[in-house]
């Protein structure tokens, strides 16, 4: 079975407009990928997804806040590349499922993909959710709020099989799905992989049959991902509800209410509760001055890059660094601070590559850990709007990667080594060289592909022999690195690597070309 070529440019699309997951730094890779779009379509065109194994993910653990994480996931990117075209190619046999009554009851990762590449295109789902739900609650005296407790790991595998199939999959691609979820879970029955965004769709999918039955029985519901919002009249129907729901949950799939998270709110709470969660609304003056350049300029797009010098002065002089470090110590700075805040307000500020909070998110390094990928994240994007000294912040990351509590998580010390990955202007190149050989192979990658921006021939040609002994992220880092060797050295060393490549091998045939 073959892919449409449509679909893998899609996919590439994809890729390049929202990255493979918002939980990791963007892949090396896609720059080779953008460079050499058209040799990658040429080898994917003929691929035969039969028989086609996927490569091994990567898993850390990556915190929520100060006490709560998630496993999340990174697949291979030639896997995402492959996942996008087939998703992009059968994602509507999931949709067409979610009958027309859906339209106003479920707002979570509406398969709708653009020719940008956009795969959920509704880029205000979440707002869209909160004001239904106020409007709808205004007709209501109670209102249950609840979700799925540990949702995307209680997933079962079967469930997955039976909706794909139900939903019109052939069995190749139920298999090749599968697979690919066996392979991340160790042959767990249950769970999906979380960061991916393709897989919120197949999420998405599990809750069908859940959905159906609040609908034939007459329940007034709406739901985005796991948070589900039930309307009631009085109290008493309330709490009828919530053991109604859990039944349900219950006999469909053996999932479970999160008991911290079921809650019953009156009218008014309720309409509190959703004005809260409503960003723009609940925001302070500097965030909706925010909100509002990214919709001038990039016509409100949470994907699209805003080139700080495409700002009017008159737009920028209404952010100042003042204000945006009180808005971040209002977040930051409390009892219980609103992660989810922040990392809102660094996905907003790294669109248009901002830099008043670079010097803050330093100094506040420990307290932000709990955001720490959408910090670095927004200091990459201020590589070249930063005006202050590079070379004093990139002693403070060497400082923070030698920290007790970075060093206890593999996920903290690729977060800071992207800095000097995707940032030339931060020169330490000599002191990274120190860390790899007691490295593991995630920091080994980083370092080799923060090599690319430094003469670093001679010390690339020392590992040439180690090359085998790599894991295939670092191998892949490693063949990127190697465009420091001389030329005829280079391909000498390709030409030993391509002997023990497969046909499937597409990103490393791709990097090699």
């Amino acid at each position: 079975m073959k892919l449409n070529e449509e679909s893998y440019k899609w996919s590439v699309n994809h890729l390049h407009k929202e990255s493979d997951t918002d939980l990791f730094p963007k892949p090396y890779e896609l720059q080779v990928v953008k460079d050499k779009e058209a040799k990658l379509i040429e080898l994917c065109k003929d691929l035969d997804i039969d028989s086609y194994k996927w490569r091994p993910a990567r898993r850390f653990i990556i915190p929520k806040d100060n006490t709560s994480y998630r496993v999340a996931t990174q697949l291979d990117i030639f896997d995402s590349i492959l996942l996008g075209a087939i998703v992009k190619e059968f994602g509507h046999l999931i949709e067409n499922r979610r009958v027309n009554e859906y339209e106003e009851v479920v707002f979570s990762y509406r398969f709708k993909p653009t020719e940008a590449g956009v795969l959920y295109s509704n880029k205000k789902a979440w707002s869209s959710f909160w004001e239904s739900c106020r409007s709808e609650a205004l007709n209501y005296e109670y209102v249950v709020m609840c979700d799925i407790s540990d949702f995307y790991n209680q997933i079962y595998l079967h469930t997955i099989e039976n909706q794909l199939g139900v939903c019109g999959f052939t069995p190749v691609l139920i298999r090749l799905i599968k697979n690919l979820i066996v392979s991340i879970t160790q042959r767990n029955s249950r769970g999906i992989p979380v960061g991916p965004h393709v897989f919120h769709l197949f999420a998405e999918m599990s809750l069908i049959p859940i959905d159906n039955s609040f609908i034939t029985r007459g329940i007034k519901f709406k739901r985005y991902a796991d948070d589900m919002v039930f309307f009631c009249s009085t109290e008493k129907e309330a709490r009828i509800r919530i053991n109604q729901v859990a039944e349900i949950l219950d006999k469909q799939q053996r999932l479970v209410l999160q008991n911290q998270k079921t809650n019953i709110y009156n009218k008014s709470q309720f309409i509190d509760k959703c004005r809260s969660m409503l960003t723009e609304e609940a925001g302070a003056q500097t965030e909706k001055d925010l909100i509002s350049i990214i919709d001038t300029y990039a016509d409100g797009d949470s994907y699209t890059k805003v080139r700080i010098n495409d700002i009017s002065d008159d737009d920028l002089a209404k952010i100042s660094k003042v204000d945006v470090v009180v808005l971040l110590d209002g977040y930051l700075k409390v009892e219980k601070p609103k992660y989810e805040k922040i990392r809102w307000l660094y996905r907003r500020l790294a669109q248009i590559g901002l830099a008043h909070a670079v010097d803050y998110s330093i100094d506040n390094f420990d307290a932000l850990i709990p955001a720490i990928n959408d910090v670095c994240l927004y200091l990459n994007s201020c590589a070249e709007n930063y005006e202050s000294d590079w070379k004093n912040i990139g002693d403070k990351v060497l400082a923070l990667l030698k920290d007790e509590i970075v060093e206890s998580n593999q996920f903290y010390k690729i977060s800071l080594l992207s800095l000097f990955v995707y940032n030339a202007e931060l020169n330490h190149f000599h002191e990274l060289i120190k860390m790899f050989d007691s490295a593991n192979g995630a920091v080994k990658r980083e370092i080799l592909l923060a090599s690319l921006n430094h003469d670093s021939e001679d010390w690339i040609r020392e590992l040439k022999e180690s090359f085998p002994l790599n894991d295939n992220w670092a191998k892949r880092a490693y063949l990127l690195a190697s465009e420091n060797m001389p030329r005829e050295e280079r391909e000498f060393f390709f030409k030993g690597v391509k002997v023990g490549l497969q046909r499937d091998d597409i990103m490393e045939h791709v990097i090699i070309s």
